[in-house]
């Protein structure tokens, strides 16, 4: 078992890549204990000391991570706790570095990640049956936020917050041109015309970072599937029963994405997302489509300044069919084998009940149950209301998710169809989805 999950792990360390957003990677690889926080009570206090694996490149997000565990030591005198938060980049290090600690006998008690994307690691037995928790049960969560900490019908994470993305854009220039959140896609596009016509370029794009053309497909394909009911779309798809042309929504997103992509600067095709927000932030590009997850990065940016950004939900059609899409982001699996286990699954468990205003107030992410921190930025009040109504689709409620190395091929030939926009030879969408599916076809047979 032990040469099957260190394989595994290779693998995934080669094709999952960016195979979750939140991740910048560009962040170096390194390990960074915390100092440890000696708790009230002197030497009647329990030594703890819990490593915590995380991906989370993000400065605010370590920031809130520190922000909850003291928080949590605090109100446990008992223990005297020293934590070890180890951050390695999410493309590159982290998993080879975590099959190396599992395979260690000084194991970590929480490692963060979506278990749906580790199947051999909960047969292993290297994460715990969360399932009858009576804490993630009593949180009383939309089965949309448990899907995503879920495998095979049971649950094996504790989902913290979510992430979602879209269409963030100057207030100063939508102003200055007159124009409104746009209702359509029609207007959509005419508000794209009109800011060029000002001599503004309407977008800045990162597709140096895999994931946007990712995440401004999943507008399209989530929301349609969802509305078709075909909830089993992914994994129907990597079964091989399924073929990417028996479904409409790939070849219609790809063709309301390439309107879109008329508009792309000389730099989008290099352009990373601190990149990209430069461009953004000063100016130069009236919109941005962007993730909550760098929401805390972006603020970064403008302090100081006058800058100001709005949000919307990109329409996917004339009659203002709008959902925003929802993921669970910042997940953690807990390691029964671990030496301080018991106290680890307490401190996830005070995390998703009482420590959500620490987190949220640092991190300036929107919690599931839609409430955000007072300090949280407009926007992220904005997402959390969304959020709370109702109005979504959420990757949570298909029955499977693309795994590891769908992924990654997923976003490759996506990636590779805004590039040839930016090449001045765009692809058809036929041409996309047939070059994809043969990979998909290829590792059916590979994988059996």
């Amino acid at each position: 078992m032990k040469k099957k999950l260190i394989a595994l792990f290779l693998v995934f360390a080669l094709a999952l890549g960016l195979a979750a957003c939140g991740g910048s990677p560009s962040a170096p690889a390194a390990s960074t204990p915390a100092a440890g926080t000696p708790a009230s009570g002197g030497s009647e206090a329990k030594d703890v000391s819990i490593t915590v694996f995380h991906y989370m490149s993000q400065a605010t997000k370590q920031a809130g991570l520190e922000a909850v565990e003291q928080a949590f030591a605090d109100a446990h005198p008992e223990y005297n706790i020293t934590w070890e938060n180890v951050v390695y980049n999410q493309g590159t290090d982290y998993f080879p570095q975590l099959q190396t600690a599992l395979a260690s006998g000084d194991q970590p008690e929480i490692m963060m990640g979506n278990p749906g994307l580790y199947p051999d690691l909960v047969t292993a037995g290297y994460v715990a049956d969360l399932t009858d928790n009576s804490v993630i049960n009593g949180l009383n969560l939309p089965s949309g936020d448990l899907g995503d900490v879920s495998a095979d019908g049971k649950i094996y994470g504790f989902p913290i917050d979510f992430k979602t993305w879209g269409v963030f854009y100057n207030k100063q220039i939508y102003e200055d041109l007159q124009l409104k959140e746009p209702a359509t896609y029609t207007e959509l596009l005419a508000n794209c015309q009109a800011i060029a016509d000002a001599g503004i370029d309407p977008w800045a794009h990162a597709f140096g970072d895999a994931v946007f053309g990712d995440i401004e497909m999943r507008n399209y394909v989530w929301t349609m599937a969802q509305a078709g009911g075909d909830m089993d779309i992914f994994e129907k798809l990597m079964s091989g029963e399924k073929k990417l042309a028996d479904y409409p929504y790939f070849k219609d997103g790809l063709e309301l994405w390439g309107q879109r992509l008329a508009w792309m600067r000389d730099d989008a095709m290099v352009n990373d997302q601190n990149a990209a927000l430069e461009v953004f932030t000063s100016g130069q590009a009236a919109m941005m489509y962007f993730g909550s997850w760098g929401i805390g990065d972006l603020e970064a940016m403008i302090e100081g300044s006058d800058f100001k950004y709005g949000f919307f939900v990109e329409p996917i059609d004339d009659e203002g069919s709008a959902k925003l899409n929802v993921q669970d982001d910042q997940c953690f699996m807990v390691n029964p084998n671990a030496e301080n286990y018991d106290v680890a699954l307490e401190f996830m468990e005070y995390w998703v009940v009482n420590g959500g205003s620490s987190w949220s107030a640092v991190s300036l992410m929107p919690l599931l149950n839609g409430e955000v921190a007072g300090n949280a930025p407009e926007v992220v009040q904005t997402l959390a209301g969304i959020k709370k109504s109702g109005n979504i689709a959420h990757y949570g409620d298909f029955t499977a998710p693309f795994n590891s190395q769908f992924t990654t091929d997923w976003r490759t030939y996506l990636t590779a169809f805004a590039e040839s926009y930016a090449n001045g030879s765009p692809q058809s969408p036929d041409e996309c989805l047939a070059a994809m599916q043969a990979k998909f076809d290829q590792n059916i047979a590979e994988n059996g």
